[in-house]
């Protein structure tokens, strides 16, 4: 390349001189050198320039936003049967938001975390990515004559929600537990599948989905073998207060049972051929008294099916509060935790049980705009225990137990 370089340049050289030439007496070596320097550093400063703009041509598209957050938890749970030990974890999350057309969005989250099932304080922010860079959520959404639609293959069942049963910040130790979280038994089920959402005009607003939790397995997509979970809602907001209704309905209750606790179902003798799934209704409302506080109250009422055994109805409540406190928010919650007494083998009845209640308290400390600390403590409410069932109780109960969660997060945006 240097070779064709210099017998391009000769000539243009030669030609530059040749009016130096006819003025001048003498022109030396070096003079000539020199041109030729100056063109050669000219040709390799063009060439750095062009493969820079082939660089930039093919780098991050303009049209994709990333955000994300990192998040430290430490804490530990006293009376816990995991562990009592302090521990500390982490999670990284990555959103990536691409638009196509200015009204479509393809959405892409990337999540990893320290966090496992040997770790008993985890808050809303923990993530079990053993250490590992995962897909968690990817679908494309767009617009359909008045509706949204999205579809994927990672895709939640809340994902397109419009409708709000609470605005509880739930950011503490509810937020990562069975049946504690804001609308638990409303947003499960994530795989591939298809929402679609609508906002009328008057503060109505709808939507429905459909997602196949094991539609990459060999058990498939709307099959008998697979599980899918429908969800519909019917939603209201107006400026100070709203809420909404939402039904869901699932083919497996194992499926969601057995994703806290692996091995409940084989535990208490649930096949796959006695699990008909469950449906769950929630009810639920929010209040804005003023424009530092929140009020929100919601219920889920759960209906769960086994073949040839009749099983109660049972249903949980949860209170909310957030109020904006100084240079953070003050939060404070209380839920019941309803669930079932273990059938006996020899009656084909499910009763519902009263178990007791959470409680928790944290504040949200607000740094900057992109940092906030959020220490806070978490309570159980047992209705009975171990010892009290033994004593004397010819039912087959579960007990909750009597913990106390104290620890801190902390939360980086970017």
């Amino acid at each position: 390349m240097k070779l064709f370089q210099r017998i391009l340049i000769a000539p243009a050289a030669l030609g530059l001189l040749a009016p130096i030439s006819s003025s001048a007496s003498e022109v030396t070596i070096s003079d000539f050198v020199k041109a030729e320097e100056l063109a050669v550093t000219n040709s390799s400063k063009d060439g750095l320039d062009a493969k820079l703009n082939n660089f930039e041509a093919g780098s991050f598209s303009e049209t994709t936003v990333m955000s994300g957050s990192a998040s430290f938890q430490v804490g530990g749970v006293d009376g816990s049967s995991i562990t009592e030990a302090v521990t500390a974890t982490y999670s990284y999350d990555i959103d990536l938001n691409t638009s196509l057309t200015g009204d479509d969005n393809l959405y892409v989250g990337i999540e990893t975390g320290n966090s496992s099932s040997s770790v008993d304080f985890t808050l809303d922010s923990s993530g079990d990515g053993a250490d590992k860079l995962s897909v968690t959520s990817m679908y494309y959404q767009f617009p359909l004559e008045s509706w949204d639609v999205a579809i994927g293959p990672k895709l939640d069942s809340d994902d397109l929600m419009p409708t709000t049963t609470s605005v509880y910040s739930d950011s503490f130790f509810f937020g990562n537990q069975y049946g504690l979280a804001s609308n638990f038994y409303a947003s499960q089920g994530t795989g591939a599948g298809l929402a679609a959402a609508r906002t009328f005009d008057g503060g109505w607003n709808a939507s429905g989905s459909i997602i196949g939790t094991s539609a990459s397995t060999s058990s498939g997509f709307l099959t008998k073998e697979g599980n899918d979970i429908y969800t519909f809602s019917l939603g209201y907001d107006a400026d100070n207060y709203g809420g909404g209704i939402i039904y869901q309905k699932s083919d497996s209750l194992c499926t969601l049972a057995q994703s806290y606790v692996s091995t409940i179902c084989t535990d208490l003798g649930v096949t796959a051929a006695l699990d008909q799934g469950y449906s769950s209704t929630t009810l639920g409302a929010y209040f804005k008294p003023g424009d530092k506080t929140t009020l929100s109250a919601t219920s889920s009422i759960n209906d769960v099916s086994f073949t040839g055994v009749e099983v109660d109805t049972v249903a949980d409540f949860q209170f909310a509060i957030d109020r904006e406190l100084g240079d953070g928010t003050l939060s404070a919650s209380w839920k019941t935790f309803p669930f079932f007494k273990v059938p006996d083998q020899n009656v084909a009845e499910v009763k519902g049980d009263d178990l007791g209640s959470f409680i928790e308290l944290y504040y949200t400390y607000n740094v900057n705009d992109s940092l906030s600390i959020r220490p806070g403590v978490a309570l159980t409410l047992p209705t009975s225990d171990a010892a009290s069932i033994a004593a004397g109780s010819d039912d087959f109960a579960l007990y909750l137990v009597d913990r106390t969660a104290l620890g801190v997060g902390v939360d980086f945006k970017f």
